[in-house]
């Protein structure tokens, strides 16, 4: 039985990180899993928002947001409790690579603070186009070490 699904993704600053995809996402992964033999394609490469910082108890600071290339998406019949689990929004390989940097930007920027906007561009901007950002990419990976040690 499966009880998560666990995404393998890279980061537009080349880093890889595992996921567990967000809970309101997977009844939708968990049917076509059952009812499909290349049920992962609807994840691989599919452009996917995660927290890459922690998430801090009583703390409403929400961690960083970035905008992550999905690599694989696994089956898991065990769940792993020290991953943390995507954001849900997402965009299928086949609808980004054909939308607008500015309609997968529209899409995936929701309602998160300024600086993860900045790098949800900034992200979409790389996968789009292999654009680098040092800048965004210096201020976001700031933020995750503020949010490591925020008590």
């Amino acid at each position: 039985m499966v009880k998560a699904f666990k995404l393998h993704v890279k980061l537009s600053w080349g880093e890889e990180r595992d996921y567990l995809l967000a809970n309101d996402v997977e009844p939708g992964l968990e049917h076509r899993y059952q009812t499909r033999e290349n049920w992962q394609e609807v994840m691989r490469n599919a452009l996917i928002n995660v927290p890459v910082g922690p998430y801090i108890k009583g703390n409403r600071v929400l961690p960083p947001i970035a905008t992550a290339k999905v690599i694989d998406v696994f089956a898991c019949e065990e769940v792993d409790p020290q991953l943390q689990r995507t954001r849900s929004q997402f965009i299928m390989a086949a609808v980004w690579q054909k939308q607008t940097d500015e309609q997968d930007y529209n899409f995936m920027h929701h309602d998160y603070s300024r600086w993860s906007q900045r790098q949800i561009k900034a992200d979409v901007d790389h996968w789009n186009n292999g654009t680098k950002h040092p800048w965004i990419k210096l201020m976001t990976k700031w933020r995750i070490w503020l949010q490591e040690h925020r008590h």
